[in-house]
């Protein structure tokens, strides 16, 4: 009872804020984070945990924004802020038990309240499920999420902005859906093999990418999965496969391992 209250109080302030221009949120440390420790995708932890009083600086700078400031900010900035605490704390959650092999190794580590933000304690499921997925409806957002997997998507090495948020979320799906480690789709296949990210969170894509198509072989999740995946993915011969929908749908096994980059040898993917 206590979050649904808090969560009126902020839509609240929202629809009731000032007509002087949004603030801008900063995220100008993360940026910097991310360029100097993310290397092809994969995180230098080793180094960062050197130097991690730059990511603590800056959630701490995040948990000190007003619930007043990020009310009055746009939806894209809201969107920004929210993604980037949530990649943040996930990173520094590997940092408090640095070294580990897999972040499955981490204690409850979706479902316990270390996140303090705007005088309210979430987890990271709850940033991801209640406040990103329910509350904005975007189904790019998921594959900006990174949770220090190597199933999850890619890490990208700049922080999201709310005035190129659109940009990034195309960007990150785009990478998402094309790339082969994540999503194996090769024309002429019996079978094409999905990341367990569009099993787990199928649903999501039914509200813009479901279909009314009653000839089709696939199920209504399957369906709007693969038009999404259609939507962003820019090979032309993986397209015509796909619309041709000569395949049977399967899901590539969960990988729990540390997306971590190690210096001096190759991550095996």
């Amino acid at each position: 009872m206590r979050k649904v209250l808090f969560f009126l109080a902020f839509l609240f302030l929202f629809l009731h804020s000032t007509f002087a221009a949004p603030p801008s949120l900063n995220h100008s440390k993360w940026d910097r984070i991310l360029k100097t420790y993310v290397h092809d995708s994969l995180v230098d932890y080793k180094s960062l945990l050197q130097r991690r009083t730059e990511l603590d600086d800056y959630l701490k700078e995040l948990e000190a924004i007003p619930i007043e400031t990020l009310a009055e900010a746009s939806r894209e900035e809201r969107i920004a802020f929210w993604i980037n605490l949530y990649n943040a704390t996930a990173i520094r959650m590997v940092l408090d038990e640095y070294p580990i092999e897999g972040f499955d190794q981490i204690p409850a580590a979706f479902e316990i309240r270390t996140i303090r933000v705007i005088d309210e304690f979430y987890s990271l499921a709850e940033l991801r499920d209640e406040i990103l997925r329910k509350g904005f409806g975007d189904e790019r957002i998921l594959t900006a999420l990174v949770s220090a997997r190597m199933d999850s998507p890619k890490i990208m090495a700049e922080a999201f902005r709310g005035e190129l948020l659109d940009e990034q979320l195309d960007r990150a799906a785009r990478q998402f859906v094309g790339d082969q480690t994540r999503n194996q789709i090769e024309p002429g296949k019996k079978k094409i093999f999905l990341s367990p990210l569009f099993r787990t969170f199928g649903n999501d894509f039914l509200l813009n990418y479901s279909s009314e198509d009653s000839a089709s072989k696939f199920s209504e999740i399957e369906t709007a999965v693969i038009s999404f995946i259609l939507h962003y993915l820019e090979s032309p011969e993986k397209r015509l496969f796909l619309d041709q929908g000569r395949y049977q749908i399967d899901y590539l096994k969960e990988d729990p391992r540390l997306n971590e980059a190690r210096m001096g040898s190759k991550v095996k993917i």
